[in-house]
């Protein structure tokens, strides 16, 4: 067997189930060819990128001390180099979710390289679960979370990970280009950062986690989001930690547990409803004629919305990549109901800037939020920005990090601009209209045409 194995987004040494395949196959397999094809970013910020492309970097730079170089090819050409070099079976991951674009997934390369006369093998590497596993009675997913966390939770047990020797893999393996021709040195993470960062989270934050989740301004939460987009971490690894260390703190470690369960639920409903990434869950909601004002997106995706917690929020992930999970329900929200504009829009920019992009969590995370998906928030229930900032930003913190024109002004101030206007333009020489936007729609009054235009359906 002529091999090559596929190890985009799977940027790690350890606990690699790509490399415990060829381990188990090395008898049947007469050359490897590892190779990762890079992803092209086209849309995606200048940040996104040379988080990409560092990432890979050091990726490279670590297999090399195991004398493995890695072939870098586009997506593009992949079905074209592996008939040049005579390759007769791919082995890839059958469940990544965080591509950058849809089209490197496993329903169109499985298409694509069966074309070009390659047989394909998948394996598990980025979620614990196989999808059909999780099915009610066999039969159908569950679209309810609750009840999919009760009947899987118990299947989630310590399992001991395959061993392998990457300098014996070396020995089969065809040499290849083994560097990049972009260049960001410093960019990305490696799987030791990752491995380490995660690490100082399950010794320093995880038994505070239920409350520290909601801190804004500073960074409490895991980040493991990012970590599983680029597959620095294996999942099985992390469930291994939290289940040995649970009975430390339960309550603490279980809510964790859960919220990465809720990620297996959303990748489980992504693969057995691919259209969803593309049109409402929900049949009734597809046919909403949404706003199609350009000028209040581009205000919502600069930050100039005249709502400082949505602004705030907004310049987060600008400036980082980044957005903390309460903001992104505050601010997709707003732009579903608030401003009445298509989650579609507001998914694909998210997309864009992520760093942390995964498409299963980003587009059900933005059904969510506009109600049109499965175990979607009612439509009658609508975050107001005020109020989200006055509980999860009292003090202004997280506000005046983001934005600076904000950092000697009274908290009191910060959550309602419109109502201290006066006191803002009096104490703080802040004018709402001139040197910060006025708010961009009154919020009560969204909340009326969202009640009259989805109480309808």
């Amino acid at each position: 067997m002529q091999l090559g194995v596929l190890l985009n987004r799977v940027f790690r040494t350890k606990h690699n189930p790509l490399f415990s395949y060829v381990e188990q196959n090395r008898s049947k397999i007469d050359a490897c060819y590892f190779i990762i094809p890079l992803e092209d970013l086209k849309g995606a910020s200048e940040r996104k990128k040379a988080f990409y492309f560092g990432t890979v970097n050091q990726f490279l730079t670590e297999l090399a001390k195991y004398e493995i170089r890695p072939f870098l090819v586009t997506y593009e050409k992949l079905p074209e180099f592996c008939q040049k070099q005579k390759i007769d079976t791919i082995l890839m991951a059958g469940d990544i979710m965080s591509y950058h674009q849809e089209e490197y997934d496993i329903r169109h390369q499985r298409e694509k390289l069966t074309a070009a006369g390659l047989e394909i093998k998948t394996i598990r590497v980025q979620h614990y679960f196989h999808p059909r596993a999780t099915f009610k009675n066999g039969d159908e997913p569950y679209k309810v979370f609750t009840p999919f966390y009760k009947a899987n939770r118990p299947h989630v047990t310590i399992q001991k990970p395959a061993a392998y020797s990457l300098k014996q893999l070396s020995e089969i393996t065809v040499t290849g280009t083994g560097h990049l021709d972009h260049s960001y040195p410093d960019d990305g993470l490696s799987e030791e950062q990752a491995v380490a960062n995660w690490q100082t989270f399950l010794n320093e934050s995880i038994e505070a986690y239920e409350t520290n989740r909601e801190v804004l301004a500073e960074i409490k939460t895991s980040w493991l989001s990012v970590y599983l987009a680029y597959g620095l971490i294996d999942i099985q690894q992390i469930f291994n930690q939290l289940l040995d260390q649970r009975e430390a703190n339960e309550k603490n470690y279980e809510a964790f547990i859960r919220e990465l369960l809720f990620r297996e639920f959303y990748y489980v409903l992504m693969v057995t409803y691919p259209e969803m990434a593309t049109q409402s869950f929900k049949p009734n909601y597809r046919q909403i004629e949404w706003s199609l004002n350009k000028a209040n997106f581009e205000r919502w995706k600069n930050g100039e919305t005249g709502y400082p917690i949505v602004d705030a929020a907004m310049q987060e992930l600008n400036q980082t990549g980044y957005m903390h999970n309460r903001m992104r329900m505050v601010v997709s929200q707003f732009l579903t109901k608030d401003l009445f504009i298509d989650w579609r829009w507001g998914e694909d920019y998210f997309r864009s800037q992520l760093i942390d992009y995964d498409n299963a969590s980003n587009v059900n995370g933005w059904q969510w939020s506009a109600s049109t998906g499965t175990d979607a928030v009612p439509y009658f229930r609508m975050f107001n920005p005020i109020r989200q900032s006055e509980r999860f930003d009292q003090d202004g913190a997280y506000i005046k990090q983001y934005l600076p024109i904000f950092k000697a002004v009274p908290a009191a101030y910060l959550h309602d601009t419109e109502k201290n206007k006066a006191k803002l333009a009096a104490e703080c020489d802040i004018e709402l209209g001139k040197t910060y936007p006025a708010p961009i729609v009154d919020h009560k009054q969204s909340r009326q045409a969202i009640m009259e235009k989805l109480g309808r359906r």
